[in-house]
């Protein structure tokens, strides 16, 4: 179990959306002190001010982190204010869709940035704290997409079986090496309604899902020491459908659920 009271919490993507809902949860539930990492400097600033009033010690880091170096300065930034983090949230996350040879190259260099080599990056710069005699634990938001290739997702969804991997096999490793105080929860929810996926037709059986359900469960997760966060129920069932079922029936299964339409009316938040 990871007690969050007393903790100190880094979230990536915390400006808003989940980021800033986990955020909200984790000041909620005791955490002492929260380092929020974004992009957007005003969102970030305001969400800021809004955990400070709440009671909770709130740093801000604006930090674009598809640069390697804009990450290492990020770690240096969090050192010099003296915080040791117990809880890792690797939140943040971009998405393009279309057909995947037209893609704007420079959308797929984005995500690839963002998606893969940030969350890898992070999670080397900050394992050190999280690895100490005392219960911490690492969040990777990685998705649906993470276990099931989707049309006009490729990369994105790429991107979120890298982070499934990532994790899968860190997990097995920190366990081997003696690290048995972290604990790690890899979440992969469907279509969450933070606006990302602004126009996106969730697939049968799988309702939009609300972004406080979610940051609850992540929560929830936390405290648990859950694995995984599979939501709705219907992802729960992709990783056995896909052992027990040929890939022709699972196809087919995909497009009769609407999964192979996810995209078609999407439209681009950025």
């Amino acid at each position: 179990m990871t007690d969050l009271y007393g903790k100190t919490a880094l979230i990536t993507g915390a400006a808003q959306g989940m980021g800033r809902d986990i955020a909200r949860r984790f000041a909620s539930r005791g955490a002492e002190r929260l380092l929020l990492v974004d992009i957007a400097a005003d969102q970030l600033e305001q969400t800021g001010e809004a955990l400070e009033r709440s009671g909770c010690e709130v740093d801000t880091f604006v930090c674009d982190l598809s640069e390697r170096e804009n990450i290492e300065q990020l770690r240096e930034d969090v050192r010099e204010t003296g915080a040791r983090i117990d809880i890792l949230v690797n939140n943040a996350g971009v998405v393009e869709g279309g057909p995947y040879e037209e893609v704007d190259k420079d959308a797929d260099e984005l995500m690839l940035a963002v998606n893969i080599l940030a969350v890898h990056r992070m999670t080397k710069a900050f394992l050190p704290d999280l690895k100490r005699p005392t219960r911490t634990h690492l969040v990777q938001m990685a998705s649906a997409a993470g276990f099931v290739g989707l049309p006009y997702q490729v990369v994105y969804s790429a991107s979120k079986w890298f982070v499934i991997g990532l994790s899968e096999a860190l997990r097995l490793e920190l366990k081997e090496r003696g690290y048995d105080d972290i604990g790690m929860t890899i979440v992969c929810p469907s279509l969450v309604d933070t606006g990302m996926f602004e126009g996106s037709s969730p697939p049968k059986l799988t309702p939009m899902l609300d972004p406080d359900f979610v940051a609850d469960r992540v929560t929830e997760a936390v405290e648990d020491d859950d694995l995984y966060i599979k939501e709705p129920f219907m992802v729960k069932t992709i990783p056995v459908l896909k052992a027990l079922l040929p890939t022709d029936v699972v196809d087919q299964l995909g497009k009769i659920l609407g999964t192979h339409d996810i995209m078609e009316n999407w439209k681009d938040s950025a």
